[in-house]
């Protein structure tokens, strides 16, 4: 009974997607789902998916299971990003207990410069990356579709 429910939500998530489609969904899914901006990535999905037709039920489902891992690589974005794209203000040590202080206005700047450092660090690793996986998540979807 269990295996029956289980089969349809396949079916329903899949959405009539080919291995070639369901393939780019989960890699845009992946690279979208990690990226270094917590407001963003739900809307660059949708506007991803629609613009590809692709299924926004697993487009969303991978973005959202990443979540925690889009929260734990902030910090290690920033820090990328800020060795990587070395221009710019550097950021303090004690920006954040600065904004927490009451001190918004002198950290607003830096905080730019760390999201835009941040997402330049997540377009240099995270989007090479899911290109590379979808080759080889291609071939198995491939082959469990034959």
């Amino acid at each position: 009974m269990f295996s029956g429910s289980l089969k349809r939500l396949k079916d329903a998530l899949r959405g009539g997607l080919t291995p070639d489609k369901l393939a780019l969904t989960l890699c845009i899914g992946l690279a979208v789902g990690v990226l270094p901006v917590l407001w963003g990535a739900t809307l660059l999905c949708m506007g991803i998916g629609q613009r590809l037709r692709l299924n926004h039920c697993v487009l969303q489902a991978v973005n959202y299971l990443l979540y925690p891992l889009q929260i734990a690589l902030f910090v290690p974005f920033c820090l990328l990003g800020e060795r990587f794209f070395p221009w710019g203000p550097r950021i303090p040590e004690n920006l954040f207990p600065a904004l927490l202080a009451g001190r918004p206005s002198a950290g607003l700047h830096l905080l730019a410069w760390v999201a835009v450092k941040a997402v330049a660090a997540w377009f240099v690793t995270a989007v090479p990356l899911s290109a590379c996986l979808y080759p080889p998540l291609l071939a198995v979807l491939k082959r469990r579709n034959a």
